[in-house]
């Protein structure tokens, strides 16, 4: 076990040996744990010896073990217990699970601190028996009792005969992850997002008594970027909520390898880890709300099973509880240009925009394979839609309407007077073609007619004129010399 990750506090006080019963007149008994697990490692210490007791007036005598002489000295101790003159010792302070866990808390940082070792351990063969989910330290001297698990919660606090038995809790933290949509700025499981875009995530830590070692992994996929961890707030459910000091935390690089990607592990994208001070202060049902951004980026997958992020907690000696996730979907578009005889045609250009007139362009840049374009960033300058192969497509783009300008139309056919609306509403807007066949409806389809070719200098039509205002005229000559002709006669 490694001795400096202790998540798991229990205590439990064993009285043993009723006055009357001379079958314990050894002065042994047992501590059974009910519920216990054999992937957690349970330590036993005794803080106090029992003297003398009376089951029946409910009188009970203890003194300190020697080896806990220096702690029972302390001001942190004597805050819990009270030690008279003759060296007997009470319990002064409240009885409930925190207060408990926060006295054990300070009992194990002692021994730690000063090599006090356990009486008993499970990782000491013959120290104890686990039968199924039940654990059992036998032979122990009559006293008070400390119980130490890898777990993470307080297992119980009693008063019993020789033979005491308890039920391990075994409660972990939990964490419940939420992303924003901002559309509506409510939290999730889910949202849709532009890329470029940042999105607010926020981790909420639910815990249970005995708080230890609490460090908080993050697991981004390959579409986000962490950009920052904007605050951390402790909440006492109907009492206040308080902005976490950043002393009582620190963000790092994630150094859990936690994330398996074709059979190798990956460390986590960043991690919180909590100071033991801050936990040591945190109480049953309190909650830690950790809030942090991320940004959308080129990476991302479009549609499909979106970006996922994942968080999990680390607490007590290498416990983790299970992973929640978010997931972040961004969309993609084709845009199909025809004629109206629906045959494909190249060289329009279009620019994005988000209203019918005016409004902001929509910038978007060309991807590295010079066929795909994605929507910028903000520090990014846009460029045209260029069509090419009568079909162009357009990825990364939220939820929204959006309006179509065609900036450059194909040579020979009449550019668009009014922008073209398209919607996208949780899905893709994928062009379809059924044997090379463009299927209308699909995608965001843009229409172009071209027009009558008019008459040109030198062509046909001024030939034409050229050639009936001849034949006018030579009729007018001929008209008027017969005319002439005829009057001189």
């Amino acid at each position: 076990m490694k001795l400096q990750k202790i998540a798991s506090l229990v205590l439990a006080i064993i009285l043993v040996l009723s006055l009357g019963i001379t079958a314990f007149s050894a002065g042994t008994g047992s501590i059974t744990i009910n519920g216990a697990s054999a992937e957690n490692t349970y330590e036993i210490y005794k803080l106090l010896d029992l003297e003398s007791y009376n089951t029946a007036s409910g009188a009970y005598s203890y003194k300190v073990n020697s080896a806990w002489t220096g702690f029972f000295a302390t001001s942190e101790a004597l805050s819990y217990v009270a030690i008279d003159d003759a060296g007997y010792v009470t319990w002064k302070a409240s009885e409930d699970d925190d207060t408990v866990a926060a006295f054990a808390k300070k009992a194990l940082a002692y021994a730690k601190a000063n090599g006090i070792a356990p009486l008993k351990s499970t990782e000491n063969s013959g120290d104890s028996e686990l039968t199924g989910t039940t654990l059992k330290f036998s032979n122990l001297e009559l006293g008070y009792y400390l119980i130490d698990s890898t777990m993470g919660a307080l297992c119980g606090l009693t008063t019993t005969n020789p033979d005491a038995s308890i039920n391990a809790k075994n409660q972990k933290p939990t964490v419940d992850k939420q992303v924003e949509e901002d559309s509506t700025s409510q939290w999730g499981d889910a949202n849709s997002a532009d890329i470029g875009q940042i999105v607010k995530f926020r981790t909420t830590i639910s815990v249970h008594a005995g708080a230890e070692n609490f460090v908080l992994h993050d697991i981004m996929s390959e579409g986000l970027t962490f950009k920052q961890v904007s605050k951390i707030e402790h909440v006492k459910p109907g009492i206040s909520t308080d902005v976490v000091d950043i002393a009582d935390y620190s963000v790092g690089a994630g150094t859990c390898e936690l994330v398996e990607e074709g059979g190798v592990k990956k460390p986590c994208t960043f991690e919180v880890v909590f100071t033991q001070e801050f936990c040591d202060n945190l109480e049953t049902n309190d909650k830690i709300i950790v809030y942090y951004e991320a940004m959308v980026n080129k990476n991302a997958i479009i549609s499909g099973d979106g970006n996922t992020n994942g968080a999990v907690l680390e607490f007590g000696e290498e416990h983790f509880t299970t992973v929640d996730e978010t997931t972040t979907k961004t969309y993609g578009f084709d845009i199909v240009k025809t004629d109206s005889q629906n045959t494909l045609i190249d060289g329009a250009e279009f620019k994005i925009y988000d209203d019918e007139t005016g409004g902001n362009e929509v910038k978007v840049v060309l991807m590295d394979d010079g066929k795909t374009y994605r929507r910028a960033r903000e520090d990014e300058s846009g460029v045209s839609i260029v069509v090419k192969d009568g079909k162009v497509r357009v990825v990364g783009f939220d939820n929204g309407t959006y309006y179509l300008e065609e900036t450059v139309a194909p040579e020979g056919y009449n550019k668009l007077t009014a922008r073209q609306k398209f919607i996208i509403s949780d899905g893709n807007l994928d062009s379809i073609f059924n044997d090379g066949i463009f299927s209308t409806g699909s995608g965001v389809h843009v229409v172009n007619k071209t027009g009558s070719m008019l008459p040109e200098t030198g062509g046909i039509g001024t030939t034409l004129f050229y050639v009936v205002g001849g034949i006018l005229v030579a009729g007018s000559i001929v008209f008027l010399v017969t005319k002439k002709r005829m009057g001189n006669r």
